[in-house]
């Protein structure tokens, strides 16, 4: 049986254009979601903050 840990040593191989720009698109759209979550997420402890601080001012 071979060891799979020699495998680690050798030089990498280079990834085919087309696997590089698939990936490059599937990082994009998630980066789009996450995006657009966050403009319909609240941010509990900003909104926590914001309040905390409008009833020290009164």
């Amino acid at each position: 049986m071979e060891n799979p840990f020699k495998e680690l040593q050798k030089p990498l191989r280079a990834a085919p254009e087309e696997l590089k720009g698939k990936v490059m698109k599937d990082i994009a759209f998630a980066k789009f979601l996450m995006d657009l979550s966050r403009l319909f997420a609240v941010n509990v402890g900003d909104v926590i903050e914001r309040t905390l601080s409008k009833r020290k001012s009164i």
